[in-house]
């Protein structure tokens, strides 16, 4: 075989054609097991090529299946793991942590995570971030209560009653005040 001396020379001239062959030939299909990915059930994972069935709730997958559309071999998550739903998992999920401010409402089991709640005294600000608490705060002495607080709101105050206080304060305060500056400026 003779090589056209420009060819190896510059292989920037057969490179990139050669690349473009390859990239057509990865995009083609390579049989027609690939061509219906699609086709698992929603009772089913795609492992290795073809369909597999979920392994249920509280398992998960130790071995893949062999055969198409059929279970392969599910095991029991171990103590301190779980798995919500039926999965495709090889592992399943570590249950969470209590912070030092919460407390355990419901302990993991091998179909949930554990449950956590804000301490009393204590409240939870964020849904999204369960794990933040905050202290909870009390009304001044006097101003009426309009929400109790719990492990997920604070206190809130009447805030018509504690304006009409401040607003009482200022002008008790700030009219002697204009006054005697008025009488220091006559």
């Amino acid at each position: 075989m003779v090589l056209c001396p420009a060819l190896v020379s510059n292989p920037s001239l057969w490179l990139l054609p050669l690349l473009l062959m390859l990239l057509q030939v990865t995009a083609m299909p390579l049989s027609r097991e690939s061509q219906n990915i699609s086709s698992c059930g929603s009772d089913e994972y795609l492992s290795m090529g073809h369909c597999c069935k979920l392994c249920p709730a509280g398992m998960f997958v130790q071995e893949h299946c062999r055969i198409p559309h059929t279970q392969g071999q599910c095991e029991k998550c171990y103590q301190g793991t779980f798995t919500e739903a039926p999965n495709g998992l090889e592992s399943c999920r570590l249950c969470s942590r209590c912070h030092k401010d919460q407390k355990i409402i419901a302990n993991c089991s091998a179909t949930s995570d554990q449950k956590c709640q804000c301490q009393t005294q204590l409240y939870c600000n964020d849904p999204n971030f369960p794990e933040t608490c905050l202290p909870l705060s009390k009304c001044p002495q006097g101003v009426p209560v309009l929400q109790k607080r719990n492990s997920t709101a604070n206190t809130l105050c009447n805030p018509s009653t504690s304006d009409h206080r401040n607003r009482l304060f200022l002008l008790t305060t700030l009219i002697p005040i204009l006054l005697i500056a008025g009488v220091y400026n006559a």
